[in-house]
């Protein structure tokens, strides 16, 4: 099979950081650390597995960032990991082989995949916290008959969905509802990350709360508020001003633009909180919002969150950032909780316990989720031979998209890579997105 690898190598990212510097395409260049590769076709590991080929895959920002080397040497969840791998670790897809012990699912199923790779898909004992259904938070990720990974798309034994098979322990496949399509389930992985933050510190009716970032785990995040807590009130804040019509599509009550002192005083005049000046350092606000969803997670993002909070109030680390030093006070002066968000699991919500695929397909299913309008780039078929990027029909709406997918030809083979919304902000011009679609579109050799 043909599949996107990444490849721990320091040559090759030595390559990649320099090339890099002169173009985005240097970083999946031939000689770089991710390449499109001929591997062997994947079986089922035991009994209890299946083969599937995926038919829609979304790129998750943590994609993006392994594939521009985004990250530092120190942090500890390189533990967690083992090269080289397949990415990928969206998607819906069909089974075409199932092993004799399967009895989840059965071949022709289509189904969206839980990446996440804990003590059952390992073959192991439950841990405790498998036990209770926090499947992110499993002591086993090291263990086992799997070499060390945390889900699909960062083991070097269980390829992710950047690939046209992947393999899947039945626990980790969740049957798509008819009426339901591809699309949608494809978005269950970050729909189910957005519940599970939310779990977390849900609004009570009445409350402010203000979701910081609108890319899709933004976009996400803000519709299943608007679906899920219609008493709340949504703000939701960004950089850029295209992103507006998209905000409000999802179910945002206001939209603002900005950073720094200019978004303080606009949450402010927007919340009718006072704001207090500081000479040479942000301002912050007396009153403020309730909750603050941040789906960046960057310094920038939680010093300017816990200067907008309420005292009392709560900030979710939704988004992963690398981490840097920010102006921290206001947490303890204002005794605010910052609570760090990972992933998704068993979900206790209306009175049930289930795990976040299962919510979302069924809400899906009757009508009271579709997160699928942020979509505003659907690639045709492609030959294998020519790969292309395909712009959005002209409309009112921007064309800056916010939805992340492989490049699949008419019989769903992956030919490439487009990240729409993280290749666009950082090339700004649509040749460049093209060369790096053509830089990993030819196979390479190991």
């Amino acid at each position: 099979m043909k599949a996107v690898s990444f490849e721990l190598s320091l040559p090759r990212l030595a390559a990649a950081r320099i090339a890099g510097f002169f173009s985005p395409a240097g970083f999946v260049a031939p000689f770089g650390p991710t390449r499109l590769l001929d591997l062997p076709d994947p079986r089922p590991r035991r009994d209890d597995w299946v083969v599937v080929r995926p038919a829609v895959t979304g790129v998750c920002g943590s994609d993006i960032k392994e594939i521009f080397l985004d990250a530092d040497l120190d942090n500890p969840l390189r533990a967690l990991i083992s090269f080289p791998h397949v990415l990928g670790h969206e998607v819906a897809a069909t089974v075409i082989e199932a092993g004799p012990a399967v009895r989840r699912v059965r071949v022709g199923d289509r189904v969206a995949v839980s990446p996440w790779l804990p003590c059952e898909v390992r073959g192991l004992p439950l841990c405790r916290y498998c036990e209770q259904g926090d499947f992110s938070l499993c002591d086993n990720f090291t263990v086992g008959d799997i070499a060390p990974g945390m889900h699909a798309g960062n083991c070097r034994d269980v390829p992710g969905a950047y690939a046209e098979l992947m393999a899947a322990h039945e626990s980790m496949c969740f049957p798509i509802p008819d009426g339901v399509s591809d699309e949608q389930a494809a978005l269950a992985d970050p729909f189910s990350v957005a519940l599970h933050a939310i779990r977390k510190a849900p609004p009570r009716p009445g409350e402010t709360v203000l979701v910081y970032g609108c890319g899709p785990l933004g976009l996400v995040t803000i519709h299943a508020l608007a679906r899920l807590y219609p008493g709340a009130r949504i703000l939701a804040v960004d950089l850029h001003e295209y992103l507006r019509p998209f905000a409000l599509a999802m179910g945002a009550h206001d939209y603002l633009a900005g950073k720094g002192a200019e978004l303080i005083e606009r949450v402010a005049e927007a919340t009718s909180a006072r704001v207090r000046k500081v000479r040479l350092a942000l301002p912050w606000v007396t009153g403020g919002v309730d909750r603050v969803y941040d789906t960046v997670g960057i310094a920038a993002t939680l010093e300017t969150a816990v200067r907008l909070v309420k005292p009392l109030g709560t900030v979710l680390l939704v988004g992963v950032g690398t981490p840097r030093r920010y102006e921290w006070t206001p947490i303890f002066f204002r005794e605010v909780s910052v609570i760090g968000s990972n992933a998704y699991g068993a979900e206790p919500f209306e009175g049930e316990r289930q795990h976040g695929f299962t919510y979302y397909l069924s809400l899906c299913a009757a009508g009271r989720v579709d997160p699928t309008p942020m979509i505003t780039l659907r690639l045709p078929p492609l030959r294998a031979s020519a790969t292309r990027v395909v712009a959005p029909e002209p409309s009112s709406r921007p064309a800056p998209a916010d939805r992340r997918m492989a490049v699949i030809d008419r019989n769903k083979r992956l030919v490439g890579l487009v990240a729409l919304s993280d290749l666009a902000t950082r090339t700004r011009r649509r040749e460049q997105v093209g060369e790096i679609v053509e830089g990993i579109s030819q196979p390479s050799q190991p």
